[in-house]
């Protein structure tokens, strides 16, 4: 299927899909009531109370689906026990979101506090009054009424399901149980609901779609098959309208009129008598609610959702063949990637992931875009829609460079190498008309040197420099993050801030290639100089790339990068950092020395006048020894003072005498 082609749901905007939403069904009406009938003393004949067993039989959509169940129910564990379970297509509006969910708990305020103000809401025991029924004890309808109402908005203000509800419909099957609820302050008759325990949530935004109040949910729709017809009619209605005018609102309480249930009608425990219905349904609520999953982990996430996009990328062609699709996915090694005629460096397969999950290029976006779109994850962002943006996408890339390593590295080096590499990489990428190139790391340098030059606009190759080295550059760990110590070696600019001032000089761009140079050849980033040479150090080592040397050399804080030093002026440089440190050690060793003075015994008598006769003979003869030196520097110093002194007086008179022949002919 094209990547632009609607396959259900709302259609393409900009050729991109605002939503894959649930298509809109017509609601089934009330079943024929001779089929609530049957399902009811199938229901009794398990031991099931006949209010109950009323109860239960009117909330499905197709009785006969379910009647075949009641006799053989589905068996789900939980510890100690197994509950037994009836499913099928309920009416929503005859379900009631649990009033005792656990999520709120932490909002139910007690009698004890005496808070004025306090939301209606208590946390009752619901225990087991009958075969597949719990029960609890409020004061009032009324009360109950409060309760379910706070609970609703209070569950759906606390957590908002994506996708929205309104878009797909309520999409994993709530949990519940048959629940009497008995009056302590009246003398009103107990009434039977259907409760869910678990996806009260879902529930409950299914319920503010469908648009209906707490009062008809416990009361009016349960109780009256007309009541429910009219409300069912409605929904329908939405339906019979031309697609162009059914609004937002009715397209969500048609979606979220009818859900799948699963219905809990008992408990088998392991031991007899050891676990009742309301203990299991309890831990079975804890499985969620308590004792909840371990989330995923970002990387799981990101490991799979890349997935997702690189086949709906090769699907839409925006990656050529299935060769390159696993060189992507990190499924090939780089002597069988070359064997398939792939360009095997790990910096080109970084640039190609960076630029396929940040450009906007509308036929590689959209690719990447729909399996994006399609998470069922909860980010805290606040919005009512999916947005898809550079943010959302550049980790599901990083995830896809980093498999390099995984495996060889340890899960902390591989965290580094995740957030090093974000950080590195240009911010706004997905705003630039770069794109990976065949060009070799010199074509790349030299085309950046004259984008410099020209004042360009853009600068693709110099992007895709800056993409490719930074890609080294954070796996090689010769780039981190912002240094927070103060003073004259503080440098809070982070890692981006750096790579752009060096995209931005000859010097930087040089070193930039020189890094990508450097890994294709499997050795660590070297310093070059000018001509392109590596530099050395005393020992004829070759000088690394290291984050300090960026930070303070190529890219210094706060100005432009000094030029390099003469031979010369760089042995007058060494020379003024001798003469600084050999004063320093000089009044160290003088307050060291007074130090050692002060050290006296019971006398007063210093140590080293007492004790210190071969320590201070030592210390003497190094010191004469300094002296000799000393003073042959300075008898040295003084000698070629006065030759220079005396040369430039020869000078001087030169000058002077060339001066007055000049005044001389001038005067002639």
């Amino acid at each position: 299927m094209a990547p632009n082609t609607p396959s259900s749901g709302e259609p393409f905007v900009n050729g991109e899909r605002t939503e894959l939403s649930k298509p809109l069904r017509r609601i089934p009406s009330i079943p024929d009531p001779a089929l609530h009938k049957d399902l009811r003393a199938a229901l009794k004949k398990r031991g099931i109370a006949d209010r109950v067993a009323g109860a239960i039989s009117t909330i499905w959509t197709d009785p006969a689906a379910v009647l075949p169940q009641v006799t053989n129910p589905q068996r789900r564990r939980i510890p100690g026990a197994y509950l037994l379970v009836i499913s099928g297509s309920v009416y929503t509006s005859r379900l009631v979101p649990d009033p005792l969910n656990p999520r709120n708990a932490d909002h139910v305020q007690f009698a004890l506090a005496q808070a004025a103000g306090a939301p209606p809401a208590t946390l009752v025991p619901a225990v087991q009054e009958g075969e597949g029924e719990l029960g609890i004890h409020v004061e009032s309808r009324d009360a109950l009424v409060e309760q379910v109402d706070w609970a609703v908005e209070t569950t759906r203000n606390r957590n908002s399901p994506q996708p929205d509800i309104a878009e797909q419909g309520i999409m994993d099957p709530p949990i519940g149980v048959a629940t009497t609820v008995f009056y302590d302050g009246t003398d009103e008759n107990p009434s039977t609901h259907i409760f869910v325990r678990e996806g009260s949530s879902r529930t409950s935004h299914g319920l503010y779609n469908v648009g209906v109040t707490a009062d008809e949910v416990l009361f009016s729709l349960p109780r009256s098959a007309s009541s429910m017809q009219a409300h069912i009619d409605k929904i329908n209605s939405y339906v019979g309208q031309p697609a162009e005018d059914i609004s937002t609102t009715e397209k969500g309480a048609i979606r979220c009129a009818v859900t799948d249930f699963e219905l809990i009608i008992g408990v088998v425990p392991d031991l007899s008598g050891a676990v009742d219905l309301s203990q299991a349904i309890k831990a079975r609520v804890a499985q969620d609610h308590l004792n909840t999953k371990e989330p995923w982990t970002d990387a799981a996430k990101h490991t799979s959702l890349a997935e997702e996009c690189l086949l709906s990328a090769r699907s839409a062609g925006v990656i050529a063949s299935d060769p390159e699709a696993d060189w992507l996915a990190g499924r090939l090694t780089p002597k069988e990637a070359a064997a398939r005629k792939i360009v095997a460096f790990g910096d080109d397969r970084a640039a190609r992931a960076v630029h396929l999950f940040t450009t906007n290029e509308t036929l590689i976006h959209n690719a990447v875009r729909q399996p994006i779109a399609l998470v069922l994850t909860n980010e805290p962002t606040g919005r009512k829609r999916t947005r898809v943006t550079t943010k959302t996408k550049l980790p599901l890339a990083v995830e896809l460079i980093v498999r390099e390593k995984r495996g060889a590295w340890s899960d902390g080096e591989l965290t580094r190498f995740r957030k090093v590499l974000i950080e590195t990489l240009p911010g706004d990428l997905q705003k630039t008309t770069w794109r990976p190139t065949k060009r070799s790391p010199e074509q790349l340098y030299q085309a950046a040197v004259k984008e410099i030059e020209n004042a360009a606009d853009e600068r693709p190759a110099g992007i895709e420099l800056r993409v490719r080295a930074a890609y080294v550059l954070a796996k090689r760990n010769a780039i981190s993050g912002p240094r927070h110590d103060v003073g004259p070696g503080g440098d809070r600019r982070n890692a981006g801030t750096v790579m752009e001032a060096l995209a931005d000089s000859e010097h930087g761009l040089r070193h930039l290639r020189q890094v990508i140079e450097d890994d294709r050849a499997d050795v660590p980033p070297r310093q070059v100089d000018d001509q392109g040479q590596p530099r050395k150090d005393g020992a004829g080592n070759d000088l690394p790339i290291d984050n300090d040397f960026l930070r303070t050399k190529l890219a210094p804080k706060g100005g432009l990068t000094p030029p390099p030093l003469s031979a010369d002026k760089a042995v007058q440089e060494h020379y003024k950092r001798g003469v600084l440190a050999t004063k320093e050690a000089l009044r160290s060793l003088e307050a060291e020395m007074r130090n050692l003075a002060g050290l006296v015994d019971n006398d007063g008598v210093p140590l080293i006048e007492r004790e210190g006769k071969s320590h201070a003979r030592s210390l003497m003869e190094k010191l004469q020894n300094l002296a000799v030196d000393a003073q042959d520097w300075w008898e040295k110093a003084v000698e070629a003072q006065s030759v220079s002194t005396s040369s430039s007086a020869t000078e001087d008179e030169k000058e002077m005498a060339e001066e007055e022949a000049h005044d001389e002919d001038e005067a002639a």
